[in-house]
């Protein structure tokens, strides 16, 4: 059963800062890069960057499932963050100080995977099957969230007042959300297996033995098979948000006060809303076929965004159309995600599919920065909706041959320790 006390809004506080990385680099970032001169291709580049931990934090995720608790974890991780984002206020965003603002985002990517990993065991083990849905919504609302905080309240504050101000606020704000830990129980440790306290193997080592075989028995089973899969495939990917502040704004004749606003407050809303009706939907109608239905809602937002007059209006409409969409794919995924791998070794088996569902948003970003580049937004708005109508006609093939629902779906801890 669900610990008592905990409640689901708290993982969308304690997922701020995982979010808040992609906001301040895709939006605020991106926004004054483009002020400099810079192209979407470098910006694209500078997206694909903050990815790039994302994409092999399965390799580091054993050490955080069997070393330090969760909480501790947290701490640490969360304040390493802060720190680079805080070291970013003394670096002017210009060109010759590209290279300086690329090692500080790469840190801070790297810092914030060990948050992730240490609010995702947590909820695992606090969450019973028939409410992983609800959880991934919070969840994933976190995470957008913190993307609408660190984009366009930074970018509004960068605009308003300065970007050393936006840093260290922004920081300031990061850092809050570790106190959301005290309403949270502490996640079960992972236990070692009869023959390694026989043998006196070291305690660490055979909690790391242990971690592999749980990612290896969820790998080989059906369900395992179908994940694998599906993250490789750009459904749900959402990476036109990613470069919005770029060309995109310039042609639809978006103002700096308007790339912020509907990529702030009000795009936060709006992913917060996709996110928590994602979650839903992956309670009502099954993990799978909510996701994919996600992507159909991308893609139609994007061709619509295309055919629409480039005006102010039409750029906040779809700008926010596409965000919410995004939500609702977002937590349709951590849902999906949240049955396959069950609780033990949480943060290792959500990792082994979350960092490789950055491949996807990472090669979708460069594809889609260098489309808009070369061809133009509304070409780039066309390849982002032909990358998930293809993606869904492919997993769909997927699942009529693999048959996933011939085993059980994994069990939730019967309780967290505390």
């Amino acid at each position: 059963m669900q610990a008592r006390g905990t409640r689901p809004w708290l993982w969308a506080i304690l997922n701020l800062p995982f979010g808040a990385t992609s906001g301040f680099v895709a939006v605020m970032l991106g926004f004054i890069l483009k002020k400099q001169g810079m192209g979407d291709d470098v910006i694209a580049s500078l997206v694909a960057l903050n990815l790039l931990p994302h994409t092999w934090k399965v390799l580091w995720a054993p050490i955080a499932d069997s070393t330090l608790t969760r909480k501790r974890w947290y701490v640490l991780s969360n304040v390493a963050s802060c720190a680079t984002i805080l070291a970013l206020a003394f670096v002017p965003i210009t060109r010759g100080n590209l290279t300086i603002i690329e090692v500080l985002v790469f840190a801070n990517s790297v810092a914030i995977t060990l948050v992730g990993m240490a609010v995702e065991g947590l909820m695992a083990h606090a969450t019973p099957p028939e409410e992983r849905g609800r959880a991934a919504g919070w969840f994933q609302a976190g995470n957008v969230g913190g993307a609408g905080l660190g984009g366009g309240l930074g970018l509004f504050l960068a605009e308003q007042i300065s970007s050393e101000v936006a840093f260290m606020v922004l920081a300031g704000i990061l850092l809050a959300c570790t106190l959301a830990l005290r309403a949270v129980p502490e996640a079960a440790r992972i236990p070692e297996a009869p023959a390694a306290v026989e043998h006196h193997t070291p305690h660490w080592l055979a909690r790391i033995v242990e971690v592999f075989k749980e990612v290896w028995a969820m790998l080989r089973s059906r369900r395992g098979v179908v994940a694998i899969a599906l993250v490789f495939l750009p459904i749900g990917s959402a990476a036109a948000a990613g470069i919005f502040a770029g060309q995109i704004a310039t042609d639809w004749h978006a103002s700096a006060n308007l790339v912020a606003t509907t990529s702030g407050v009000a795009a936060g809303v709006a992913a917060t809303v996709g996110c928590l009706f994602g979650g839903w939907m992956s309670d009502r109608l099954g993990r799978r076929r909510a996701y994919m239905l996600s992507g159909l809602g991308l893609a139609a937002v994007a061709v619509a965004m295309s055919l629409a007059p480039k005006t102010a209006v039409t750029y906040a409409i779809f700008t926010l159309g596409y965000q919410a969409a995004g939500g609702v794919a977002y937590g349709a995924f951590t849902g999906f995600v949240l049955e396959v791998i069950g609780t033990g070794a949480a943060a290792t088996k959500y990792n082994a599919l979350a960092s490789l569902s950055n491949i996807p948003i990472t090669y979708m970003t460069k594809v889609l920065g260098w489309a808009s580049t070369a061809y133009g937004p509304v070409v780039m708005l066309h390849v982002d909706a032909g990358s998930e109508v293809a993606g869904i006609a492919l997993f769909m093939l997927i699942v009529l041959i693999v048959k996933p629902d011939r085993e059980p779906v994994p069990p939730a801890a019967d309780a967290a320790s505390t």
